[in-house]
């Protein structure tokens, strides 16, 4: 008998499209062909003229698609095996899409305006995520990382000061007084040199090392904020109180 490990192994070509439900395919073809430029295929149209039937768009001609379906939206039920779907565009137009935003006036899954704020760094990626008008969560992302405006500038090197002032500590009394809620009488070291993101839940200053980006809201967060969930896909305070609730 043939060993397996002998056999070709199969493979896949690529993901060929993905299924949405929205209450009017036509609208909603028009809405992505605004917002990411994705146009209705020709050679599969047809295939709208049964009621049941997918009306497919893409932005490249059709080698990857989306199937928009007539039927129930996501809407705001939770997510189950299918979360979002992430497009993918260089540095450039990437930068281009968040000098639209004022004018798509796009929100997210937490009801809040999509600003180019919102951006996250996941280090070798950069994203943006929102909604469209059904429900469905979605991204756009790039991996032309290298000099974007939209991400923070590292402070250059500075000589060595030999009577440096300590680390500051930021404590709950400044971080309210800073917009951010009390978090008992906790505080935080931060280097006071350093170049860090903010956690959304207590503006704790957070180093690359010890920051964490929430799996449903996607803000970055402190280890200190983070309720529950695997250490893979971190759930912040407030989103576990949401879930909660």
């Amino acid at each position: 008998m043939n060993d397996v490990r002998d056999r070709p192994v199969f493979r896949v070509e690529q993901i060929d499209h993905v299924e949405l439900f929205v209450p009017d395919r036509r609208e909603a073809a028009d809405w992505y062909r605004q917002v990411f430029g994705l146009s209705i295929c020709p050679d599969y149209e047809h295939w709208a003229g049964d009621p049941h039937g997918p009306l497919m768009i893409s932005s490249d001609g059709g080698s990857t698609k989306l199937a928009l379906f007539e039927g129930r939206p996501q809407g705001d039920r939770e997510t189950a095996g299918y979360h979002l779907v992430a497009f993918r565009v260089s540095g450039a137009d990437f930068e281009a899409f968040l000098d639209r935003l004022d004018g798509l006036t796009l929100t997210d899954h937490h009801d809040r305006t999509v600003t180019r704020e919102l951006v996250q760094d996941h280090g070798q990626a950069a994203s943006i995520y929102f909604n469209d008008p059904y429900g469905h969560r979605l991204e756009l992302t790039t991996y032309d990382v290298e000099g974007l405006r939209c991400l923070p500038v590292a402070a250059p090197e500075r000589p060595a000061e030999p009577d440096r002032e300590p680390d500051v500590e930021i404590t709950s009394i400044e971080a309210a007084e800073n917009g951010a809620p009390p978090d008992g009488d906790e505080t935080r070291a931060a280097d006071a040199g350093e170049v860090m993101w903010m956690c959304h839940g207590c503006s704790a200053r957070l180093s690359a090392d010890r920051g964490l980006v929430c799996s449903k809201c996607y803000r970055s967060t402190c280890p200190d904020c983070v309720a529950t969930g695997s250490a893979d896909e971190p759930v912040c305070k407030s989103c576990h109180g949401e879930t909660a609730g």
